[in-house]
């Protein structure tokens, strides 16, 4: 099982790595709309609608997010599906903070279906802005959710006793929520300070706005991504599945992957080179 998750982890870095290097302009915005497209799929699918509506809806929206993107409308519909992605995660989290659980995706099956397709079709716009922007800005972005998981990991198996989200994930802890934002928050002085980082989203954020917002902010993607996680571990839970789907070998689907940028990739763009 560890050796087919480190195969399969080595395939999607690699094909990451040569979108976001060849093929350019075009290698990593064809990569990273497949990727949305699957995601949506996915989604569709924990909401319990057919395989092949659920491909179909997605590979419509696939195909109408490319043409927005090469119209003028592109920049303000971008800016727009930020601000209701902003919008319907900060609902989400507001739930999750006060009820310690999202709403039913029984119940509210239509509602998560429109966001199904807003929120990574949300994200699939960032990406692209992000990309534009430089591998720089970009990579920083994806650290943000990497730096978090990696430290969550070690400082939950260490220290974790208290449940961040019981009924919704067992495994996370309060201890691994901290340490993962301590890492992003030491990241992102790293990222505004070191020269060779003058790229990077912090430091843009920081010479936007000031070194306490940067920090806020980083704090705020870093809980976003928690957010996100949990997210798509209820939809799994109330469907009865473990994984979105059986497309990765030993890592489940895509939307497993990234859950975690959801939320944070749009609110970043928004936030720092946004309207």
């Amino acid at each position: 099982m560890l050796k087919q998750r480190i195969i399969t982890a080595l395939v999607l870095v690699a094909l990451l790595l040569v979108a976001m290097t060849a093929g350019r302009p075009f290698g990593f915005p064809v990569f990273a709309l497949a990727m949305v497209g699957i995601v949506m799929g996915e989604w569709l699918l924990l909401l319990r609608l057919s395989k092949q509506t659920s491909i179909v809806v997605a590979c419509m929206m696939m195909f109408v997010l490319w043409v927005i993107d090469s119209t003028s409308m592109s920049r303000a519909v971008s800016v727009v599906t930020w601000i209701a992605s902003a919008g319907a995660w900060a609902v989400l989290a507001a739930t999750l903070f006060a009820t310690g659980k999202f709403p039913s995706s029984e119940r509210w099956r239509l509602a998560y279906a429109c966001l199904a397709l807003l929120l990574p079709s949300a994200c699939w716009f960032a990406l692209v802005a992000a990309y534009r922007q430089g591998l720089v800005f970009l990579i920083s972005i994806f650290a943000i959710v990497w730096a978090a998981d990696i430290a969550a990991y070690f400082a939950g198996r260490a220290f974790g006793k208290r449940k961040l989200a019981p009924a919704i994930s067992p495994g996370k802890t309060w201890a691994g929520a901290i340490g993962g934002a301590l890492a992003t928050l030491v990241l992102a002085l790293v990222g505004a300070y070191v020269p060779a980082l003058a790229d990077s989203f912090f430091a843009l954020l920081e010479r936007r706005w000031s070194l306490a917002i940067m920090l806020a902010v980083t704090l705020l993607l870093c809980v976003l991504s928690v957010v996100g996680d949990l997210f798509e571990s209820q939809l799994k839970r109330q469907r009865g599945v473990k994984d979105s789907s059986r497309l990765l070998p030993g890592h489940g689907g895509v939307f497993d992957r990234v859950d975690a940028l959801l939320p944070i990739v749009p609110l970043a763009l928004l936030l720092s080179v946004g309207a």
